[in-house]
């Protein structure tokens, strides 16, 4: 009887992350309030720089009311979370079809329709463990903000 070894292969996060222009936007945050999303400036995709040769930013829409939350509460979290993830979303993607199923904002996330009571079961093993990992990450931050904010008043 001859035994063999499986090797397993590590599994790879199903992601798209986008670092936002927040700061300086010229644009209220509520204005696309009632609108289904909020065109944004991204400036790093996947750790890619996205500005043009132009000198202008590449839009790309985000769901409401999370992008609206996050235009809002930036200026509230940037000390406390850091400029870098107080403007990062987070989009996690189906583990077999690549479409996403939910984006992680700083302080909400949207889960895509279709995928509303069962989206950790499509997300991979990876995925899901970072999903949890910057959730429990994002909670700690936002307790400590909440915290310094209620011992100023």
């Amino acid at each position: 009887m001859q035994t063999t070894k499986t090797v397993r292969r590590a599994q790879q996060k199903k992601k798209n992350t986008y670092v936002l222009k927040i700061s300086g936007l010229l644009i209220t945050p509520g204005i696309f309030a009632m609108c289904k999303s909020t065109p944004l400036p991204v400036i790093i995709k996947n750790g890619e720089q996205t500005q043009s040769a132009s000198g202008w930013m590449a839009a790309t829409s985000f769901p409401n009311p999370g992008a609206v939350h996050m235009q809002m509460e930036y200026k509230f979290l940037e000390p406390y979370m850091g400029e870098k993830m107080a403007s990062t979303i987070v989009e996690y993607l189906d583990k077999e079809t690549g479409k996403p199923v939910l984006m992680l904002f700083p302080t909400t996330c949207h889960i895509f329709d279709g995928y509303e009571n069962n989206y950790m079961e499509h997300l991979n093993h990876a995925s899901r463990r970072d999903l949890q990992y910057q959730m429990h990450k994002r909670e700690l931050l936002i307790d400590a903000a909440l915290k310094a904010r209620q011992q100023v008043r």
